[in-house]
């Protein structure tokens, strides 16, 4: 099927992603949102042949399958789009159609399901409320299925989760806002969660930081304030633990190197200041209760390390000629959410990592360049489309929505490489 040109629409594209996790908060997918305007075109046309085709060129294009990994990209589909010959086009082994149950009983959907199930592809049955001998075929062969928390009661979702378990999916609690509806759900049964409990943590003020927490804000200052080797060398020695993993991942960056790093003193010859300190800013987010939590089951940490390296490559794209912008944006974007990591004010914990005043002001205020990269970010990330937009007119035309979202699939990329290597 022919496409028509006026659907070349990736350049006016917004894509957001909501992160899937199980219940060691692991990441499973990610719910993957096209946002494309459907003004100025030439002529109407079937909406399933445009939603493919956002979708398609959005893969080709952007290359997120590699971003993604041996994570599932969750893409929500229509009767309309499901129909579509582009849809054929998306990786049967790196998508999971989305589908909402309220279409999932029409016989014509239902066999271009399973004619796609014998392609590979895989399914989910979005917003289910109950279960109907209409539904059957599709719970036989869909591979996920969403319970909506806010819409439905206790009363209703635990005989619907035990029905469920005479069939193939696997129960996602969506709509996961808060701590105590992942609570609620996790006493449910659930065991696959999605909502922006785990994209917006929220802040309990007054929280005592724990000796580790403390030994790792020391060392951060002290590189702050570009300290003397041998004052760094003297704190790392009383942090055990942070000086063995320091030495790991030095001689696992320094792998051309005839002979192993064996001391902090060489390990910060070869990683330098601004590499030590990127790790260990991220760290302060690796140990929530005083335990130690790897990169690959915190999604916390995933979303401090996200919003680091994509602040960092939206502030290449807007000021090549700044070096130093790039390393400001990157720290701003790690510490943006250390109010939910540490469970203090930004202004409190400000008091103890001294950072310079462009970065201060963008944190405290959303002041400067760094604050406004800050608020796109963040709009960006929360499907904010008009907040994006909006910011994108404040930076004058210096990135548009394809570079945005260029930016988005490289730190999904780079993250995905963190979770790699420490799996």
């Amino acid at each position: 099927m022919d496409v028509p040109p006026e659907f070349s629409v990736l350049a006016n594209l917004f894509l957001g992603r909501q992160p899937i996790l199980d219940s060691t908060q692991a990441l499973v997918g990610y719910q993957l949102l096209f946002r494309a305007s459907s003004e100025n075109r030439a002529a109407p046309a079937e909406p399933g042949i445009a939603t493919a085709d956002v979708v398609c060129k959005a893969f080709a294009e952007l290359g997120l399958v590699g971003a993604l990994g041996a994570n599932k990209a969750f893409v929500i589909v229509d009767a309309a789009s499901l129909g579509a010959d582009t849809i054929e086009l998306l990786p049967a082994g790196g998508v999971v159609f989305d589908l909402p149950a309220s279409v999932a009983a029409d016989p014509a959907v239902v066999a271009r399901c399973q004619a796609l199930g014998q392609r590979g592809y895989t399914f989910c049955l979005n917003d289910l409320t109950q279960i109907t001998p209409e539904l059957t075929p599709l719970l036989k062969q869909a591979m996920f299925a969403k319970l909506n928390l806010q819409n439905l009661p206790d009363g209703v979702l635990r005989p619907l989760l035990s029905q469920l378990a005479d069939f193939r999916p696997l129960p996602i609690a969506s709509h996961v806002e808060t701590r105590a509806d992942y609570e609620r759900a996790a006493a449910l049964g659930f065991h696959f969660f999605q909502g922006y409990y785990f994209a917006e943590p929220t802040v309990v003020e007054g929280k005592r930081l724990d000796p580790a927490t403390q030994g790792l804000i020391r060392l951060i200052k002290c590189l702050n304030a570009d300290a003397e080797l041998d004052e760094i060398e003297r704190i790392f020695k009383g942090e055990a633990a942070l000086t063995v993993n320091l030495l790991r991942l030095t001689n696992s960056a320094a792998v051309g190197l005839r002979t192993r790093i064996t001391s902090v003193r060489q390990a910060v010859t070869v990683l330098g200041r601004r590499q030590i300190l990127r790790w260990l800013q991220l760290l302060l987010y690796s140990r929530p209760g005083g335990q130690h939590v790897g990169i690959e089951r915190n999604p916390l940490m995933q979303l401090a390390a996200f919003k680091g390296n994509f602040m960092e490559r939206l502030a290449r794209r807007c000021h090549p000629d700044q070096s130093g912008l790039a390393d400001a944006a990157f720290l701003c974007g790690l510490m943006s959410l250390m109010p939910a990591a540490l469970g203090l004010p930004m202004s409190e914990i400000l008091e103890q990592i001294a950072i310079g005043p462009q970065l201060n002001a963008a944190l405290l205020s959303r002041e400067g360049e760094l604050g406004l990269l800050l608020d796109l970010t963040d709009s960006y990330d929360n499907d904010d489309a008009a907040g994006a937009a909006r910011a994108l007119t404040q930076l004058g035309g210096r990135i548009d929505r394809e570079a945005l979202n260029q930016c988005l699939t490289e730190s999904m990329a780079w993250v995905q490489s963190l979770t790699s290597e420490a799996a």
